[in-house]
């Protein structure tokens, strides 16, 4: 469930108060949907959602402690609260900011995935199997007003085809601990010049395939340039486009890109053109896409 933005400022400045910081300082980071995400004074992040995500945000902070335990560069949850949080009926997560943070290269996105997909499954908490359809289904639905009847059955009928693309595709991957969303903005270089991986919201077990993906998809919409896309490949070792099933985690990928900014076009109009561009490039899967990454 998408969380209210009012609500969302209120909760934030209720946690900077037990924090003792002034809540003049909150600052919004990114937009709202699953979760509202907040720069608190005294370089902490909070990360907002709705009581129905309490699971989630538990699983999230046991992952971020586990995987400071293996040494793997990513956001680090405060130890010094009992996490998550309830807050005016919202779940609430804090976590240490990372200083002067700014997008991480293609190649260190690379490096952390290549460290990433190395590691032993934990045994100290429970990782959830990669649903790769994970609230799509939620996000049509939220869209559905905004929808014309031939978008509404395109999408349903597309969605029912690549489940069972997938579920063909998939049956015999190996997997290993992934991301689950590793797309530009969850990889971040700190001051110190070491990138790390954030939003951890996500983070399954699964075929390395559906993070390699993304990479992949941003070279295709123009988001990456061939010279950054090689340097990912480089740095992991290998190019996804070249294995058969490519096309299916790819169009897949797009679908779920398409269905999350759908999901807020009732709320927010102004990405009606947005998402008109983007069901027209899932009409016709081999047209070039010029989608906007800044929505």
């Amino acid at each position: 469930m998408a969380v209210d933005r009012d609500a969302a400022f209120e909760v934030a400045r209720a946690v900077a108060a037990k924090l003792h910081v002034d809540d003049a300082g909150i600052e919004l980071l990114g937009p709202i949907a699953d979760n509202a995400v907040f720069r608190l004074p005294g370089r902490t992040v909070a990360r907002i959602a709705t009581a129905a995500a309490s699971d989630r945000a538990l699983r999230e902070v046991r992952t971020g402690r586990w995987l400071a335990a293996q040494g793997v560069p990513a956001v680090r949850p405060l130890d010094s609260i009992e996490q998550p949080a309830t807050v005016d009926g919202h779940v609430v997560t804090l976590w240490h900011e990372v200083p002067g943070a700014s997008m991480a290269s293609t190649a260190e996105l690379a490096e952390l995935l290549r460290q990433l997909h190395t590691l032993p499954v934990p045994t100290d908490f429970d990782i959830p199997a990669l649903d790769p359809f994970v609230r799509v289904d939620e996000h049509l639905a939220a869209a559905e007003p905004a929808l014309n009847a031939s978008d509404r059955s395109f999408l349903t009928e597309r969605l029912g085809e690549l489940q069972a693309e997938y579920a063909r595709v998939s049956a015999r991957l190996p997997v290993c601990v992934i991301h689950g969303d590793a797309n530009r903005k969850n990889a971040i270089r700190g001051a110190d010049g070491r990138a790390v991986l954030l939003d951890l919201e996500r983070f399954s077990i699964g075929p390395r395939e559906w993070d390699l993906v993304v990479p992949a998809v941003y070279q295709r919409l123009g988001w990456y340039s061939d010279p950054e896309y090689d340097a990912f490949t480089t740095a992991y070792g290998w190019d996804i486009r070249t294995w058969p099933g490519f096309s299916t985690f790819a169009a897949l990928r797009e679908f779920r890109m398409t269905a999350w900014l759908l999901g807020r076009l009732v709320r927010e109009p102004r990405l009606t053109e947005e998402a008109t561009r983007r069901i027209a490039s899932l009409r016709t899967p081999d047209s070039p896409r010029s989608w906007s990454p800044g929505t």
